[in-house]
């Protein structure tokens, strides 16, 4: 079947379905929960040392895993450090599809997925992740305290590995890798406040690159389909 075919086919199917207007893009929005879509969260060495430092530990909560340690390359000292995972699997996306049939991914969502940072008897957990592939911002919601901030912004970033997206048998495939992730003044406030930061240290972890995103959506089935409710302060668990 010829390249021209397979378009003309897959363009009927989505106008079958409705998700094409003439001329213009459709917005689309899928359930992922029940797919292999997960994105992993890779510390930088800079980030999780002053981190460390300062006395920082980070917790993965709700669907959000700790996939274990690996080694990296610090691009400052060119030695082999360790450093942690987090994998936070990805339970809806978002995309657009134009008359051309071209796709663009609008955001993606780790629904349920949270990462209590705590420091000492200090805490602050974020929760129910937002990639915005537009602004380019990572939203969260931050709990602090029992109160929470709804989608705040928590940090800036580039993509850097490309997007690569498809949508084969109405299927979603991509992948693609966001870095250089650096907190936003409102995330800075937050925790810098929630985990009593001095102004140095603040000033210290604001500038550093905290690492990277690696997502990746497969069309391949995940058994049992993960939770979509959103984390909430009721699921923090409780102290002794």
């Amino acid at each position: 079947m010829s390249v021209t075919t397979i378009k003309s086919a897959f363009g009927a199917a989505l106008l079958a379905t409705g998700l094409i207007a003439s001329g213009t893009a459709s917005a689309l929005t899928l359930n992922t929960t029940g797919l292999k879509a997960n994105s992993v969260l890779t510390f930088s060495v800079a980030a999780f040392g002053a981190s460390s430092a300062a006395g920082i530990t980070f917790k993965g909560l709700g669907n959000m895993t700790k996939i274990g340690d690996v080694t990296v390359i610090d691009p400052e000292s060119g030695l082999e450090e360790v450093v942690p995972q987090f994998n936070q699997p990805i339970t809806k996306a978002d995309i657009s599809i134009g008359w051309d049939l071209k796709i663009t991914a609008n955001s993606g969502n780790a629904t349920r997925s949270a990462l209590q940072v705590a420091r000492g008897s200090r805490q602050a957990t974020l929760a129910n992740f937002v990639v915005d592939f537009k602004a380019k911002i990572l939203y969260a919601d931050v709990i602090t305290g029992g109160v929470t901030t709804s989608k705040a912004a928590i940090y800036t970033f580039v993509e850097t590995v490309p997007q690569k997206i498809s949508f084969p048998n109405l299927v979603l495939n991509q992948s693609v890798t966001i870095g250089e992730l650096r907190f936003t003044q409102q995330a800075q406030d937050l925790l810098g406040d929630a985990l009593a930061l001095s102004a140095p240290l603040r000033a210290s972890l604001a500038g550093l690159d905290f690492g990277n995103i690696a997502i990746l959506v497969t069309s391949y089935k995940r058994s049992p389909a993960v939770s979509s409710t959103p984390f909430t302060a009721a699921d923090l668990p409780t102290t002794p």
